[in-house]
């Protein structure tokens, strides 16, 4: 293994097999559940929503658990359909299209946090780009590769700070202004999830949002662990072990086609050229805060490795990346 100042670069690994999930639960089993009423067991739910496969998992009494399994589900339901911003029922569509500011506060919140990332982070990420993911057909069953004119239009409407963010509100400086909060919603579905755990009982869980995780307390007498999904094939590339963190990746692989050129284009797109980035296949953040921890996986798969000083100086973040040469770089703290 060689290094490359404070970050680790590895072979890429094609040993271990797993599930093709982005992220994969691979700590070891607790011992058998003991037979004693009102014993702690594991009980685990999965069900389809937010367009993928949520599974949670937690550890308590049985009819404890899967209330709280039961309550949490109903809350990430409830967040689907607010933040899905093409459903014409949603504030954030009103907002899109009608110009009507917004003034729900979990959206307010939301908004809120994902600004803080756009400032800390230069513009790299930016809930602003929905002209750009538009366009280039990620919201429909036929993405393309736009013309270079059509993209130099819509960046016109991109920028973060066409946005005012106030107490209890946000509007924008300009009506052709567009959000998607997709970049940053499903780390306020897996910090809610766990408030709602918590609240009906349970401490120690692993919660599943399609490969973006929270691991609550712990899994017996040892930290959660969750595998990193191989971007080009099975197994995992590496593994964390975690209590009360979140792990989330973005990656080229989950929305993408290949063009014309054979070229392979993903849904994320970097607001400062109209386009997906190339560079990077997978990135992964580690951190306390599930909201921000999204944000933050965009920013080092837009900005790459010249990112990596941003993330140090930030603090409280580890990261895992793969480069398109299929080397596994890590930070120097990642908890495996």
């Amino acid at each position: 293994m060689t290094k490359s100042g404070s970050f680790a670069i590895s072979p890429f690994p094609f040993t271990v097999t797993a599930r093709r999930f982005l992220f994969l639960a691979l700590a070891a089993l607790l011992p058998a559940a003991s037979c004693r009423p009102g014993a702690a067991v594991l009980r685990k739910q999965t069900r389809l929503l937010m367009d993928t496969y949520v599974t949670i998992q937690a550890l308590g009494r049985a009819p404890v658990a899967d209330r709280a399994i039961e309550a949490a589900f109903v809350r990430l339901e409830d967040i689907n359909r607010k933040f899905n911003h093409l459903d014409s029922a949603s504030p954030l569509y009103a907002f899109n299209t009608r110009n009507e500011p917004l003034t729900d506060p979990e959206l307010v919140e939301v908004v809120r946090a994902a600004v803080a990332v756009s400032e800390a982070s230069g513009g790299a990420f930016d809930i602003t780009v929905e002209p750009l993911v538009r366009l280039w057909g990620f919201y429909g069953d036929k993405p393309a590769v736009p013309s270079q004119r059509a993209i130099d239009s819509c960046l016109k409407m991109v920028g973060y700070r066409s946005l005012v963010v106030e107490p209890g509100r946000v509007t924008k400086r300009r009506p052709d202004v567009t959000i998607d909060l997709g970049g940053i919603a499903k780390g306020y579905a897996l910090r809610e999830a766990a408030r709602v755990l918590r609240a009906g009982g349970v401490e120690n869980a692993l919660i599943d949002l399609g490969g973006d995780v929270y691991a609550m307390g712990r899994k017996g007498n040892r930290n959660w662990k969750v595998g990193i999904r191989n971007p080009r094939g099975e197994g995992v590339v590496g593994v964390a072990a975690v209590s009360n963190m979140a792990v989330v990746t973005s990656g080229d692989y989950e929305r993408c086609f290949f063009g014309a050129d054979s070229v392979r284009y993903c849904h994320i797109i970097d607001p400062a050229t109209g386009r997906p980035p190339h560079g990077l296949i997978s990135t992964t953040v580690v951190m306390r805060d599930p909201l921000t921890a999204q944000g933050w996986s965009k920013v080092l798969f837009i900005r790459g490795t010249d990112d990596l000083p941003l993330i140090k100086q930030t603090g409280g973040i580890e990261a895992l990346l793969v480069t398109d040469k299929q080397e596994v770089i890590r930070s120097a703290g990642w908890p495996e």
